[in-house]
């Protein structure tokens, strides 16, 4: 009797869980599978992360705007794509008659793009020269001086990956007139001449 209860017990115990090679071949096939969507994966974040600053590249505009409009004076965004790691941008006081474009050190306020949720050197700002942007107390955009009253003026602000610029990720924020209006664009639309 007791013989046949121990080769029940032992015919359960081999016939129960994975053997080794079944967990192998399992671990492998995980791993195929993580290979595939690892790419993938790395530029959803990117589009993400690229978004995410020209949401809040428009959002410090629009402020800027907001504030030239309550306080009565002309604000200035000032923009720094060669800040060391992350890029940055300011919405500050400006006293007409200042010289432009107002240097970088005399500038304070600055929030770095991304609340600090992006890693140094993964994204690159550009704009178009000089970057920055008269606001007047009436919410509208200054016209540059170095641009002619009868040329139109559309002040682009270009936010995409370090190392990857053509690969989709391109995203902007475009100044289009000068009562102020921001559209947003990406790929083409948003090249720098």
């Amino acid at each position: 009797m007791k013989k046949r209860m121990w080769r029940r017990m032992q015919r359960r115990r081999s016939t129960a869980g994975f053997t080794l090679l079944e967990m192998l071949v399992l671990m492998i096939m995980i791993g195929v599978l993580f290979a595939i969507a690892a790419p993938g994966w790395d530029a959803l974040i990117s589009r993400q992360r690229v978004s995410t600053a020209r949401e809040q590249v428009v959002q410090i505009i629009r402020q800027a705007q907001s504030d030239a409009k309550t306080s009565r004076m002309p604000r200035l965004v000032v923009f720094d794509p060669n800040a060391t790691g992350i890029p940055r941008v300011a919405n500050i006081p400006y006293t007409p008659g200042t010289a432009l474009p107002v240097a970088l050190n005399n500038v304070g306020n600055w929030q770095t793009l991304g609340n600090g949720d992006i890693k140094p050197r993964a994204i690159q700002l550009a704009s178009t020269n000089p970057s920055q942007i008269v606001i007047e107390n009436d919410g509208s955009i200054a016209q540059p001086p170095t641009v002619a009253a009868s040329q139109p003026t559309n002040f682009k602000v270009t936010i995409s990956r370090v190392n990857a610029p053509g690969d989709g990720t391109k995203r902007c924020a475009i100044v289009a007139t000068l009562l102020g209006a921001i559209r947003q664009a990406e790929g083409s639309d948003c090249n720098i001449p």
